[in-house]
């Protein structure tokens, strides 16, 4: 036992560094403002949801987050092993999770500043306009709705977003016309890569998507020829993500970098695995 103690030491004064210095659930708070918004959001589908009873299943899933193993998706493989095969099942089936994992972000504020906040303020000042936001992929746009909670939507003058048809997406249109921000929804299969025409941007995010895509340089050559506006920024992930699994098909993303380097796109700024290109 006594081998183990500095480790279990370590993971006890994360937790308690997490719990105190980055989660943050008053009432004031963001994820107050996200788990307040995907109630209202719920309760468009089913009328008879009663907050108490929604507050207390998230709140048990909150604070077992870290100890909660769902053997569902284990056990589907086990009894089914072509599951995977079918990569809009294997989308379908979890996206209940990935939602819950995307609302689980809103607890942690330095993510939240680091991975969305920092980068749509960065653009605010650098572009010099309103934004007309082009967001692909990688679940809620917590830069978007972070900006709108803290700031009002001034700075958006339209939105299009870019992802699967999954629950999230719906809640995402929901939110839009609720919060009567000009938006357009496109829906693509999972893991197919989507089609960027006809949408006017200058600014673009794309963070967790290209990874996921069967043809992600095809996603790239489309950004580069829509990319007009001279001020536009281009907001991408495109560092490795390790070994190929069944949602990361295309795990080797740096190799997209040459394409935009050929085409006169540079790197203007760094936020960790963010980086802002523009066409120079």
């Amino acid at each position: 036992m006594g081998k183990y103690k500095n480790i279990i030491l370590n993971l006890s004064l994360k937790k308690i560094y997490s719990h105190f210095f980055l989660n943050d659930t008053k009432e004031n708070s963001y994820y107050t403002y996200i788990k307040d918004s995907v109630y209202e959001f719920l309760l468009s589908k089913y009328p008879n949801y009663r907050k108490e009873d929604y507050e207390k299943k998230l709140k048990s899933l909150v604070l077992h987050r870290d100890d909660y193993k769902d053997l569902m998706g284990d056990l589907t493989n086990l009894f089914n092993p072509t599951f995977d095969e079918n990569i809009q099942n294997h989308y379908k089936f979890y996206e209940k999770h990935i939602f819950f994992k995307f609302i689980l972000y809103s607890i942690n504020t330095k993510l939240i500043n680091n991975k969305y906040s920092k980068i749509y303020n960065f653009a605010i000042n650098e572009i010099g306009e309103p934004l007309n936001i082009l967001e692909i992929g990688g679940g809620l746009p917590h830069g978007l709705m972070f900006n709108i909670w803290k700031n009002g939507k001034q700075f958006c003058n339209n939105f299009t977003y870019i992802d699967a048809d999954l629950l999230h997406a719906e809640f995402i249109e929901w939110y839009c016309k609720k919060n009567t921000i000009p938006f357009e929804i496109k829906l693509f299969p999972a893991a197919k890569t989507p089609k960027i025409e006809n949408i006017n941007f200058n600014f673009v995010f794309a963070k967790d998507v290209f990874e996921h895509l069967d043809s992600p340089e095809k996603l790239i050559d489309d950004l580069i020829l829509s990319t007009i506006n001279p001020k536009t920024l281009l907001c991408l992930d495109l560092e490795h993500k390790g070994e190929k699994t069944v949602q990361h098909l295309n795990p080797n993303l740096p190799i997209l970098k040459k394409k935009l380097i050929d085409n006169n796109f540079k790197v203007i700024k760094k936020f960790e695995e963010i980086h802002l290109w523009k066409k120079v």
